[in-house]
């Protein structure tokens, strides 16, 4: 795991920072540009590509607490990276039982500033692969702990990354891992400390494939953190249809 690591050979800060670049924040609550303390909770997004959609794959949990909120106080805002917007207007899927909610960012793809192309992973083939005990993953996510407002309309969160953790088990629609905390290489600034790692979910979890060449596959998304047993869950891609659809 790293988090604000950068290792001397360069081989090594690419594999524990790899999934980074395909995981952006969901931010949603009072709007940090009305108050220096806002009310704010947070979530994570993979950013997708599948059939020439430009996709954010969060959490249906995350979206689920955003309507909760947004019913109590109308002002409440949702945001997914540097957009900001109404999830369910964008809304392409969704499902409860599997906990996978699917929004369309095509949009704003190349309009939005720092939503290019190349931040979404763009698989070769759809459904990924199968995972196996005996393959290596990669994930990312943007903890909450580790978000701050920094000043009126600017707030910070910074990511945990994994760049080699096990697979501890593997159902047809998950897939456990666990992120081995008191084995961490960690450096963490600003005074952030390791801690309760809820804002995770709808984090990227890849597979290190080996054959012919090192390449990461995108095989799920993070879903829940069990911190008592140090246990990560992650939703089979399986799941989602190449349509972006959950199913």
């Amino acid at each position: 795991m790293t988090t604000g690591v950068t290792f001397d050979e360069p081989f090594y800060d690419e594999i524990g920072k790899y999934a980074v670049r395909f995981a952006v924040p969901v931010v949603f609550g009072e709007s940090a540009a009305s108050s220096y303390a806002a009310a704010l909770n947070n979530g994570t997004a993979t950013l997708l590509k599948l059939n020439h959609r430009y996709l954010a794959v969060t959490c249906y949990h995350v979206l689920a607490s955003y309507r909760k909120r947004k019913a109590k106080h109308p002002s409440t805002m949702f945001q997914v990276g540097t957009v900001a917007l109404e999830p369910d207007t964008h809304l392409l899927s969704e499902d409860e039982s599997l906990d996978l909610a699917v929004l369309e960012l095509t949009p704003f793809v190349g309009v939005e500033p720092g939503l290019t192309e190349a931040r979404f992973v763009s698989p070769l083939n759809w459904p990924p692969a199968s995972v196996t005990t005996e393959d290596v993953l990669c994930f990312a996510g943007f903890p909450g702990i580790w978000r701050d407002q920094i000043a009126l309309g600017h707030i910070r969160l910074y990511a945990l990354s994994s760049g080699a953790s096990a697979v501890l088990s593997v159902l047809p629609d998950r897939i456990t891992t666990t992120i081995q905390v008191a084995e961490c290489v960690t450096q963490i600034n600003h005074g952030k400390v390791l801690g309760s790692l809820g804002g995770m979910s709808g984090g990227p979890v890849f597979v290190w494939r080996t054959q012919p060449l090192l390449t990461a596959e995108l095989v799920g998304f993070i879903y829940e953190y069990q911190e008592t047993l140090d246990l990560l869950l992650v939703r089979s891609g399986s799941v989602l249809t190449d349509s972006g659809i959950v199913a």
